[in-house]
């Protein structure tokens, strides 16, 4: 990333309160919590929360175009993030950073109260429409998107292959329904697979489940008055749920999702030969299945794709920075960032600049057999269209998607029948006293 002369840090420093200013006096409301970013307010350091490594050059290169030294505070996953965060809210901003990584399962509800965070400015044409709307709140942006996470297929080739159902990609994407493909179609190949090879299809159902609630438009909420819709009649959810769980009854899955101790580990002794990959998760399976020959991803997904997570960058209101927070979290989503940002962790951008850039759709992945993985995903992503902003998701979306997943993990540890998990849900679900839509 090109760095620019003091002088010009400092006219940047002034263009950036300009916007500012010219937000709170042009939309009113409560963005005049960020204050003005200038010469005569800048900290030695900000503080940044986030749960993923960051491109060393992206935060030397802020340093040295404005004098500030960017701390990271990392945390080991967004759960702990999301902890951290939700009690800093509850307590006036009490052990905040200066700005926070927030994930879209969970962003609804850090925006319950839109005023504990700033409205950024505005910024034309940098990010995709839906992932801007997706990081609004109260009619304001909340929110400088970071990653999209187009749904794909990784497949180890090797492993379909000397099962005798699927030799190449061409032959993979058929096996699993092709141009038709559905859950059910990608269920029952993972049946015909498991009665031919001696290791299981899928790493985890639940993570499959979790793809598919995603692609649903309102899978627990009801959107016009944000209540939790009764999860005993809720017809779409239960269908799905007893998809998956009559699949895992039949031992298509391993039963270990991303983030189990014994996941990498099942990478290294080959014991499932598919894992549904956002593309946020592509260089995960990559490292954790070093050594091993033969995955890539595939241009097929059921349902004819969508999206799974990707995250923003927010101010909170209460921070004694916010107006340099803001030129921080706008450093950190630039075009050029979001490249850094593909080449050290593999998150697919949501910067229109950044997806159309030839070094995300032209770089070869060795790990993946020189696929050009930017390509894939991009294609993937304009095949899933609208699908790919997601359902609506309030502020209790997190914890009941929860609360199913675990059913599904129930059925593949064998706790439980695909019915007797159900009702399972139905019970912990009534437990909860919600207000449910009528």
């Amino acid at each position: 990333m090109k760095t620019r002369t003091r002088a010009a840090a400092f006219a940047a420093s002034i263009a950036v309160s300009a916007l500012l200013l010219a937000s709170c006096s042009g939309g009113g409301g409560d963005s005049a919590q960020a204050e003005e970013a200038s010469e005569d307010n800048k900290p030695e350091k900000l503080t940044v929360a986030a749960w993923m490594d960051f491109p060393p050059d992206l935060l030397a290169s802020f340093e040295e175009e404005y004098g500030i030294e960017v701390v990271v505070n990392s945390f080991p996953d967004g759960a702990s993030a999301q902890t951290v965060l939700r009690n800093g809210l509850s307590s006036d901003g009490a052990g905040l950073s200066d700005v926070h990584l927030i994930e879209l399962d969970w962003w609804t509800e850090m925006m319950a109260v839109p005023q504990d965070w700033v409205e950024l400015p505005e910024i034309d044409d940098r990010w995709v429409d839906w992932k801007v709307t997706q990081g609004s709140a109260d009619g304001a942006v909340r929110g400088y998107g970071t990653d999209i996470g187009p749904l794909g297929i990784a497949y180890n080739g090797a492993m379909t292959g000397a099962a005798g159902v699927a030799g190449d990609a061409d032959a993979f994407a058929e096996f699993i329904g092709g141009d038709a493909a559905t859950w059910q179609s990608f269920l029952d190949a993972g049946r015909e697979y498991v009665a031919m090879a001696d290791n299981y299809f899928i790493d985890s159902l639940s993570s499959a489940f979790q793809a598919a609630i995603n692609l649903l438009p309102a899978a627990f909420e009801d959107p016009e008055s944000g209540d939790p819709y009764d999860m005993a009649g809720n017809t779409e959810i239960k269908d799905l749920f007893m998809t998956f769980a009559e699949a895992a009854e039949d031992g298509i899955s391993a039963g270990i999702p991303i983030g189990h101790a014994d996941w990498g580990a099942g990478f290294q002794n080959e014991q499932w030969a598919t894992v549904v990959t956002p593309a946020w998760m592509a260089g995960i399976i990559a490292e954790n299945a070093d050594g091993i020959d033969g995955w890539r991803v595939s241009g097929t997904f059921p349902d004819g794709g969508g999206n799974w997570g990707g995250s923003f960058f927010s101010v909170p209101a209460t921070g004694d920075n916010t107006g340099w927070a803001v030129v921080l979290a706008d450093h950190l989503t630039t075009a050029d960032a979001a490249v850094q940002w593909f080449h050290e962790t593999g998150q697919f951008p949501s910067q229109l600049e950044a997806i159309e850039s030839a070094d995300i759709a032209d770089t070869k992945n060795e790990f993946f057999g020189g696929q050009q993985l930017g390509q894939v995903y991009g294609e993937l992503a304009a095949a899933a269209g609208d699908a790919a902003a997601g359902g609506y998701r309030g502020e209790n979306f997190a914890g009941i998607q929860t609360l199913v997943t675990d059913g599904i993990r129930l059925v593949e540890s064998g706790g439980a029948t695909a019915d007797e998990a159900w009702e399972s849900v139905v019970k912990n679900f009534d437990a909860l006293g919600f207000d449910t839509a009528s």
